[in-house]
Parts: structure tokens; C-alpha cells; sequence
């Protein structure tokens, strides 16, 4: 029989939200011993990502109404979602470049080509890998997953708030905060490249980041956990630091640290707990949203709102 998600356990009584600050604390305390380390930018982070966004998605969606989904967690189906897990992030410590070399240059070298070779090899591993384990071999449809005609009839009931909303305070954020806003401003364009750049860099946006993120961290991992442990707000949580700490062998093993703040070389004990105290919080609203909502299409149109404008300038520079 499905086992829906139970809330119903206290908000301050749940030990793996208390479980999950206390790993926040100490990876921070771990952290300020590395001179790279911007603590104050962590600090906002936590703020924004970790606070004012999630109280966002919170209040616009105190009136969704979330779609019915069924889920039938066993045991086997946690080992294999663990097993897969730990396997992606061997994979992004360097297969897709091994995957690169293996291509005919002409496509490596072709920026437009490129494009659509990045978005390919993230379907597969993010999106279509995950489904066919859960489609095939546990029985899930794909209703499951949060793609039901329902949740396009609701973009125009009661989880319209949430889109707007949320993906109207990305947007701002990205605009006048974040530096991928600046370099926005900075630039350029035609009336041409916004009128029509613009959608189409938000409908690639949707399928490239929207799709791919939210599909496999929210309507895989977070369904399974919330589930499991009884408690959507587990699942938020547990979701956070799998997101996060997937990052981790990046920053050891591809030198990532250096352009995320961490030095050239971090330690083990540095990568993870940067992944913890900065990668982790980001995944929260989006959280939220999906314990909310239960909502795919939902998620990837504010996902995409959210990497629109730093991502625009790339997108013009290859397609205009």
C-alpha cells in the first residue's frame, strides 16, 4: 500500500533537523580555521538561502494545495537510491570529461554542439538513469514523480502563488544582489537578443537545471526520504546535505576549492564541511516547495527564474 508523507511529527522535536544544525555548526567551526574561507559570505548565504528564501516559499505556499503522489518505500529501494548516489559522485569528479574525450572533436570544439552534449549527459544521469530504476524496477508511474496534468492545472490555481513569488525574488536577488546580476547590467544587449533571448535562454533553463536538479534531488531523494523517515522536513534536510555533500569530491579531486573560496588543495574535512555549510543551505527552498507542493513542473520553473540572468550573457555569446 503507498505510505504518503507523514508531518505530523513536532517541528522542534525532529532529530534530524537538530541533527542537521549541529553538523552546520561544527562544519563552520571546522571551516574558519581555513584562512580562504569567506566567512561572511557564508553568513549571508545562510541568511538568504537558509532564512529569508525558505520563509518565502513557505508563505507562498500556505494555500497550495499538493498533488497526490504515491510512493512504496522498502529497504531495497533505499540501498539502491544510496548505492546510485554515491556512484554520481564518483561520476562528477571527472566522468564527463572522460566522456568529452571520448567524442569526435568536431563536437567538443563546437560551442553550440557542446551545449546540447552538457544537457544530454545530465539527462541521463540526473533524470533518466533514476527514473528507469524507479519505473521499471519498483513499479513507480510517472505521476509519482510530480508529473501530473494536475500540477499544469494547478500553475494556474493554487501553486501559482509560489511561482511567482519565489521565482520573482530570485530574479530581483539575481539582479540587484548577486554578482551574476551585475555582470547582467554590465553588458549590452539588443532589443533583439532580450525580447527573444531572454525566453529562450528561461525555457532551456527549464529543462537544463529545472529537470535535471529538481527531478532527481526533490521527486527522487527527497520523496524517498521524507517517506522513509516519516517526515517531510527530514526529507528537506537529509535532501540538503546529500545536494551538498555530492560536491565534495569536486572541490578534492577537480581543484573546484579555488574558485569556490577553499584554497587550490582543501583537505577532505574542508570540502565536505563546504559543502555542508554553503552548498547544502541553497537546496532548502526548493525543498520546501516540493514538500509543499509535490509539484515537478513547479520546481522547474522557478529553478529556472532563479539561473536566468547569470546564465544569459553564455547563452547569448553562443546562440546570437
Amino acid at each position: 500500500m503507498p505510505h504518503p508523507a507523514n508531518s505530523s511529527q513536532p517541528f522542534a522535536r525532529n532529530r534530524i533537523l537538530i541533527g542537521g544544525l549541529i553538523l552546520y555548526a561544527c562544519a563552520f567551526a571546522v571551516l574558519l580555521r581555513n584562512k580562504s574561507f569567506d566567512a561572511t559570505g557564508a553568513v549571508v548565504v545562510l541568511i538568504v538561502f537558509g532564512i529569508v528564501f525558505p520563509l518565502i516559499a513557505w508563505i507562498a505556499t500556505r494555500r497550495a494545495i499538493p498533488l497526490s503522489i504515491s510512493l512504496k518505500p522498502t529497504k531495497t529501494q533505499l540501498i539502491v537510491l544510496v548505492g546510485y548516489i554515491i556512484l554520481l559522485s564518483v561520476y562528477l569528479v571527472g566522468g564527463p570529461q572522460w566522456i568529452d574525450r571520448h567524442l569526435p572533436s568536431s563536437w567538443i570544439d563546437s560551442v553550440r554542439i557542446r551545449f546540447f552534449i552538457t544537457l544530454a549527459k545530465k539527462l541521463i544521469i540526473f533524470a533518466a538513469i533514476p527514473f528507469a530504476i524507479f519505473r521499471f524496477g519498483f513499479g513507480y508511474q510517472i505521476r509519482d514523480f510530480g508529473i501530473q496534468r494536475e500540477g499544469l492545472r494547478a500553475l494556474r490555481g493554487s501553486h501559482l502563488p509560489v511561482v511567482l513569488v519565489v521565482g520573482g525574488a530570485f530574479l530581483c536577488f539575481q539582479y540587484f544582489v548577486s554578482s551574476g546580476g551585475a555582470a547582467f547590467r554590465r553588458e549590452h544587449f539588443t532589443a533583439f537578443q532580450l525580447f527573444v533571448g531572454l525566453p529562450l535562454c528561461f525555457v532551456w533553463l527549464v529543462f537544463e537545471v529545472g529537470l535535471v536538479e529538481e527531478f532527481f534531488f526533490r521527486a527522487v531523494i527527497q520523496s524517498q526520504l521524507a517517506v522513509a523517515f516519516k517526515s517531510e522536513v527530514s526529507g528537506v534536510v537529509l535532501m540538503s546535505l546529500i545536494f551538498g555533500l555530492a560536491h565534495a569530491p569536486g572541490f578534492i579531486f577537480r581543484h573546484a576549492g579555488e574558485v569556490e573560496g577553499l584554497g587550490s588543495n582543501p583537505s577532505a574535512i574542508d570540502a565536505i564541511a563546504y559543502s555542508i555549510v554553503v552548498l547544502a543551505v541553497s537546496g532548502i527552498t526548493f525543498g520546501i516547495i516540493w514538500a509543499r507542493t509535490k509539484n515537478l513542473f513547479a520546481l522547474m520553473l522557478i529553478h529556472a527564474a532563479g539561473d536566468l540572468l547569470p546564465n544569459f550573457g553564455t547563452f547569448v555569446r553562443t546562440w546570437f
